[in-house]
C-alpha cells in the first residue's frame, strides 16, 4: 500500500487516521517507510535515519546505501524528537516497524558544513512558508538517491518472506509480538 497523508502539522490527523483504520490489517503490513521530503541540493554521502536503533530496518537501509557510497548515520539532533513527531509514529504506535531516513548533510561537491548550512537556511527561511515549493534551481541527485535506496528496500520486503522487527529495548517491540502471536 502506498499512501500519501496529510494533516502531519495538525497532530498528525492522516497518518493516526490510517493506524485506526488501515486498509489491510496492521498485523499483515511488513513496514512503514516515511518519505517525509526529499534533498534539493545534491548527492550526499551519508544518510540519515531518523529514529536509528530501532528496527532491522536500519539493516537495510546500510545495506543498500553501501551499494552507492553512502554511510548512514543517526539523527544528529535526537532530541527534537523528530522520530515522535512525523507521520510514521502512529503505525510505529501501533506496532509496525517504520523507517524514516534522508539525505544527510554530507554533500559531494562542497561538503559537510555547507550541506547543513543550506539546510538551515532553508528551515530559518522557508519551510511552512509561502515560498515552500518547488523551484527550479533545486539539485535533486540526493533525492534520487534515496528513492533508489527506499525503492531497493520495498522491493527487497515485497519478494522475500523477510518480516523486519522492532530491536530489543523498543517501546513497539512487545506490541509487534502481541500481533504477530509472539
Amino acid at each position: 500500500v502506498f499512501m500519501g497523508t496529510t494533516a502531519e502539522e495538525q497532530g498528525l490527523l492522516g497518518s493516526a487516521y490510517y493506524g485506526a483504520n488501515p486498509v489491510y490489517p496492521l498485523e499483515k503490513t511488513a513496514a512503514a517507510f516515511n518519505i517525509d521530503g526529499l534533498s534539493i541540493y545534491g548527492a550526499t554521502r551519508d544518510y540519515i535515519i531518523i529514529g536509528y536503533g530501532n528496527s532491522e530496518l536500519d539493516d537495510y537501509a546500510v545495506r543498500y546505501n553501501q551499494l552507492i557510497d553512502r554511510v548512514v548515520k543517526p539523527n544528529p539532533e535526537p532530541e527534537k524528537g523528530y522520530f515522535y513527531r512525523s507521520d510514521h509514529f502512529p503505525l510505529a504506535k501501533q506496532g509496525v516497524p517504520a523507517h524514516y531516513g534522508r539525505a544527510g548533510f554530507d554533500d559531494i561537491e562542497h561538503g559537510e558544513e555547507w550541506g547543513k548550512a543550506q539546510s538551515d537556511a532553508w528551515t530559518a527561511q522557508h519551510y511552512h512558508r509561502p515560498s515552500d515549493e518547488y523551484s527550479d534551481d533545486w539539485n535533486l541527485a540526493g533525492a534520487l538517491q534515496d528513492m533508489s535506496v527506499w525503492f531497493r528496500m520495498g522491493v527487497e520486503l515485497t519478494y522475500s518472506n523477510a518480516w523486519p522487527e522492532w530491536n530489543e529495548g523498543t517501546e513497539f517491540k512487545a506490541i509487534r509480538d502481541g500481533m504477530m502471536g509472539g
